[in-house]
């Protein structure tokens, strides 16, 4: 996943519009091919599985420096 911005779109994963909303570039793990641009909830949930897991912590202060720049 790589963060792109602060958009207002429909999510390419659950098909709901986000306002405003952080979204991603989501690349398949094994062909690394583009499948879609995705907001922050579908990212979490395709990246990490649920927001338990340790390195999901480090992974949000990494985009929220990046929030900032928007």
């Amino acid at each position: 996943m790589t963060f792109v911005g602060k958009e207002s779109r429909n999510c390419d994963c659950c098909d709901k519009y986000k306002h405003y909303a952080p979204v991603y570039k989501w690349y398949s793990i094994i062909t690394e091919e583009f499948l879609g641009i995705v907001c922050h909830k579908c990212a979490v949930r395709e990246q990490f599985g649920s927001k338990k897991s340790r390195r999901y912590y480090k992974w949000l202060e990494e985009m929220e420096k990046e929030w900032k720049k928007y």
